[in-house]
């Protein structure tokens, strides 16, 4: 049982994940690659729990709640969660 509804959590994090923009230019900010690095980090460990949320859905400082709230349950690094929210403050508008 456990493992259908792995696959089933699983399958819902991939059906979103093909919603969120995938960069492809750098911002003022961040290379390319990390904002990349950082999409990556957001669907692998987000989807694990929850639903994703559109990087427009909230602003930036309520993704910094979020993401300092989810820090832990996440067992993300420091880096990990900077450069999920830097992919995330720079999705387009």
């Amino acid at each position: 049982m456990k493992k259908i509804v792995f696959l089933g959590i699983a399958i819902l994090g991939v059906s979103c994940s093909s919603q969120l923009y995938v960069p492809t230019t750098p911002s003022d900010s961040q290379s390319l690659l990390d904002l990349k690095k950082g999409r990556g980090l957001y669907v692998k460990n987000c989807a694990n729990c929850h639903d994703l949320h559109l990087p427009n859905q909230y602003k930036a400082p309520v993704w910094k709640i979020n993401l300092d709230k989810m820090q832990e349950r996440s067992k993300i690094t420091d880096l990990e969660k900077q450069l999920i929210y830097e992919y995330i403050v720079n999705a387009p508008k």
